[in-house]
């Protein structure tokens, strides 16, 4: 739906590189949610409509199988709506809208319960597979236990993609925690001769929260939600970041797509191998220009071509 693709290009976060000042951190986190109240003040008049299920259709299609894409922490499907227009194939293009979202709704509280929603959600729409899954960000993590589920229940998913996700720093190997320290180390010297105490000393702050969600220091990571978001979207929010945090992957083995933009902020891995090798038995990777927002706005167009490449692809292989 071309039209939805525009009202959401002017509501989602513009892509810019991560910021690792709290100031700038907390602006744009406080954009990704203007994007949150935008996706539930449409999805109030698609229910008015009679189309109020957690399975929304975001691109019309013929009569293959559907994709089916899952939001990041916020809960905002509108976000998905660029990439979910962009895509050029002839599938229609489903997002699951998280509970939690809506009015009087409590949050899931875990991954597989976030997990066991969405499958019930995408089942009403298409009860038997195949099934396509795309999950942004946290929502990677839940597409992943739908993919567990599914497969371990006899349904086929020849296709899981994961818009720049990682699973929890606590289970990070430590090789990829050795990296990301080594440049911190330099950058803060870097910082210290350059710039002065003032900068060496917002460095330290952001690398205290890196230590915390690894579980090195022993505080609790606390996730990031800017002041005047709206109590549902901070229900949801929270919810998926403390289930995110908990949720341990076990052994997947089949395809799996990993997506990663090219600019990524200092604290995040730069080669998602590292950190997924353990859990994927079957992944590429493909990088795409733009940032972590940018994926859903700027860099819509490029996640759709790699998506549509790695579908045909599995299209082919199954002729």
């Amino acid at each position: 739906m071309p039209q939805i693709a525009g009202m959401v290009n002017s509501a989602v976060a513009r892509a810019e590189p991560a910021p690792t000042d709290p100031k700038l951190a907390r602006e744009a986190a406080a954009r990704l949610f203007r994007s949150v109240r935008a996706g539930r003040s449409w999805l109030r008049e698609r229910s008015t409509a009679g189309q109020g299920s957690a399975c929304v259709a975001m691109k019309p299609g013929n009569g293959d199988p559907p994709v089916f894409m899952i939001p990041g922490a916020p809960g905002s499907i509108l976000q998905l709506a660029p990439i979910a227009g962009a895509m050029a194939g002839p599938m229609p293009v489903h997002a699951i809208r998280p509970r939690g979202i809506e009015a009087g709704e409590t949050p899931c509280g875990t991954v597989p319960e976030m997990a066991a929603f969405a499958i019930a959600a995408m089942k009403s729409v298409r009860p038997a597979g195949p099934y396509y899954l795309v999950g942004y960000s946290a929502g990677g993590l839940v597409a992943l236990e739908m993919a567990q589920r599914l497969t371990a229940a006899g349904e086929r998913v020849p296709l899981l993609v994961l818009l720049d996700t990682n699973p929890s720093r606590a289970v990070w190997p430590l090789v990829c925690h050795a990296e990301i320290l080594g440049r911190q180390a330099l950058r803060a010297i870097w910082a210290l001769c350059r710039r002065g105490p003032a900068t060496l000393a917002r460095r330290l702050r952001s690398l205290s929260g890196y230590l915390a969600a690894s579980g090195v220091s022993g505080l609790k990571p606390l996730p990031l939600v800017p002041e005047g978001v709206g109590a549902a979207s901070q229900r949801v929010h929270e919810a998926s970041f403390n289930a995110g945090e908990a949720y341990r992957p076990s052994r997947y083995r089949g395809k799996v797509l990993i997506v990663q933009p090219r600019e990524i902020p200092d604290l995040e891995p730069r080669r998602p191998a590292q950190v997924w090798r353990r859990y994927l038995a079957d992944f590429e990777v493909r990088r795409v220009p733009g940032t972590h927002l940018g994926l859903v706005d700027d860099g819509a167009a490029a996640v759709a071509e790699a998506i549509g490449d790695c579908l045909n692809r599995c299209g082919d292989s199954q002729e």
